[in-house]
């Protein structure tokens, strides 16, 4: 009887001692590791510097992918960025107040803005270009986008004069096909009391500016008179 009494004690010992090795694996829980990688998400870099928005997004109220969205930010707008790390959300400030943002969304290179603005620039003149006949010197006149077109080569000085006057500083040159141009835009004459000067007008060569007057305008007040060095 006394044999198996202490025959019992020991198989009880033995499960007992064994008992903490099974409860407290050395091995990792995933569920864990998962909660740990979560956690981590929340900390970040500081910093301090401009960022934009490099198309459009929305800012979360905390890093996570499900959260709630709180604001919508277009491209191109300007945050300012104050927290990153080796995650997917970054930490910016918008108005003072704070969002988390995906950092795919996000850059600090303004070059690149400016390359994005630039792309955008050409594809709008690329819809915008007139697709029917273009005035030249051959042709003499035209019906281009907003009505008939003619053109003309006087010197420019004094027109030029009179939009400096007006606060345009815009350079003045002339295209390689001979069109006398302020900035990007082509200078046309035009009826004053309906397009005044400063106006942008298309024309089969481009957007225009309305620089200048004639006699013209009195015979037809939508014709456009094209500056030109032909």
């Amino acid at each position: 009887m006394l044999t198996k009494l202490f025959a019992l004690a020991y198989v009880g010992t033995s499960i007992l001692t064994a008992t903490p090795n099974v409860l407290f694996s050395q091995e990792a829980s995933p569920v864990f590791e998962q909660a740990n990688l979560r956690f981590e998400r929340y900390f970040f870099e500081e910093a301090d510097e401009p960022a934009y928005i490099i198309r459009d997004t929305k800012g979360k109220a905390v890093p996570e992918a499900e959260a709630l969205n709180q604001i919508a930010l277009d491209q191109y707008t300007e945050v300012t960025l104050t927290g990153q790390n080796g995650y997917d959300f970054w930490k910016v400030e918008v108005d003072g107040k704070e969002y988390f943002i995906d950092h795919d969304d996000l850059t600090t290179d303004p070059k690149e803005i400016d390359a994005l603005l630039a792309q955008k620039k050409q594809e709008e003149e690329e819809a915008s270009r007139w697709k029917g006949p273009v005035l030249s010197a051959s042709a003499g006149t035209n019906q281009g986008p907003s009505g008939k077109e003619t053109y003309y080569n006087l010197p420019m000085e004094g027109v030029v004069a009179t939009m400096r006057a007006m606060g345009n500083n815009d350079e003045y040159w002339v295209r390689e096909d001979g069109v006398k141009m302020l900035g990007d835009y082509v200078m046309v004459a035009a009826h004053l009391g309906i397009r005044p000067r400063g106006s942008i007008v298309e024309t089969s060569l481009g957007k225009g500016i309305v620089c200048d007057t004639g006699g013209f305008a009195h015979g037809n007040p939508t014709q456009l008179d094209i500056a030109t060095a032909w």
